[in-house]
Order: C-alpha cells, then structure tokens, then sequence
C-alpha cells in the first residue's frame, strides 16, 4: 500500500508538471517569435537586394543615355567649329573626333538596348519573386500574430496551474514536501517521485539498493533512490 503522504506527492507533482509543460511552453514562445522575425528580415533583405539590383540597372541606363546626349553635344560643337576653321588638316581633325563620337553614340546605344533588356527581365524576376515574398513575410507576420494569442492564453492557464500547485502543497507534510522541493532541485527533469519495479528506479531504471527496496516497502519517511535520489516508493 502506498504511503498517504506519498499519495499526495503524486498529486502535488502532477500539478507541478503541469504548471512546468505551460511554463516550458512560455519561454519557448519568444524563441519562436524571434526565429520568424528572423526570416521575416532575410525575406526583406532579398527584397531589397533585388530592388538595388533593379535601381543600379536603371541608374546605368540613365548614365548611358546622359553619354549618348553628351557625344551628341560634342558632334554639334565639332561641326560649328569645322564652320570656322580655315586650315584642312585642322578640318580633318575635327571631322575624326565627328566619327570617334559617332563611334562611341553607336556602342552606348547598344550597350543601352542590352541594359534595358537586362532591366526589363530584373524588374519582371523582381515583381515575380516580390509577389512570393510579400506572401511569405504576411503568412509569418500571422505566425506571429497566433504566437502572441497562444502566449496570452498560456499565461492566463499557467496562473491557475500555479494556484493549483501550491494549493496541493498545503495537504503534505513538512518532511514530505521539503523532501519533494530538495529533489526536485538536485533532479535535471521530472520525475521527481517514481514507483520501483522489480526493484529498479522508474525514474532512472538503475536497480535501487535492498536497503532502499526494504525502506520504499515500510518507511514512514521519504526514501531516495540510490542512484539518482529521486523519491522512491514501492506499491
């Protein structure tokens, strides 16, 4: 027969298991949070790399565009000077920097029409790869939102599994209760209070010494497993 205050052990540890689940639950919720958030700021990251990428192609374009019209200037200014020269190697000088400009306008276009090809394939990959993102980034910011509904919930349940632990902690001894706090301090997970079978600890599952199986079987105190000294008992 298990001893009462034992009996009252297992209940007190029951609500202390529960009260343990909802407050392991809590501490994760954070981490969850900030493992999303996580993704959520490579997600924009992406976004914005692909966005700079699409800028620094536009930018290249204009800046191509602005040499095209700058070539042009200098071929008008060529051909008022060739206006006014007198000598004809002076007038063939000018009309070879007329064909070198005309030479570099050629190879600006076409570098241009190259980039506006590049620049309408980035921005089509950009929109493309945005609509998924955006879509991402609105499916966790709802995680998120859910994370916070479930942490506001497991708060208001671990109040009342607190208030129902300590309740049962009312009805143990002193020994008993003092017994149950020292193991469950030295103890790295729960069980803190097992039932021995065929003479091993149920929370180690090591064989507990015959001094201890003969104690868990008749003590009127707490009896300790020999190996990981958690509070045993023999039913």
């Amino acid at each position: 027969m298990i001893h009462p205050e034992i009996e009252k052990l297992l209940f007190v540890q029951e609500k202390d298991l529960i009260f343990l689940k909802i407050s392991q639950e809590i501490e994760r919720i954070p981490q969850e949070r900030a493992l999303i958030e996580n993704l959520i700021a490579k997600e924009t990251e992406a976004t914005n790399l692909a966005r700079t990428d699409l800028n620094d192609k536009e930018v290249a374009r204009k800046d191509l565009d602005n040499q095209v019209k700058g070539r042009e200037s200098d071929i008008q200014k060529f051909r008022t000077q060739q206006l006014e020269v007198k000598k004809n190697d002076e007038y063939q000088a000018l009309t070879h920097q007329i064909e070198q400009a005309q030479a570099d306008i050629s190879r600006f276009e076409e570098a241009e029409i190259e980039l506006m090809y590049a620049i309408d394939q980035a921005r089509e990959n950009f929109e493309a790869a945005k609509k998924v993102i955006d879509h991402r980034i609105e499916v966790q910011n709802q995680q998120i939102v859910q994370l916070e509904l479930r942490l506001k919930q497991l708060k208001d349940s671990a109040e009342g599994a607190q208030t129902e632990y300590m309740d049962s902690r009312v009805a143990v001894t002193n020994d008993f209760i003092e017994a149950y706090d020292r193991t469950r301090s030295q103890t790295k997970r729960p069980p803190y209070v097992v039932k021995i079978e065929h003479q091993n600890c149920g929370g180690c599952h090591l064989r507990v010494s015959n001094d201890v199986l003969t104690m868990a079987s008749s003590s009127q105190e707490a009896v300790f497993c020999d190996q990981c000294s958690r509070i045993v008992f023999k039913a």
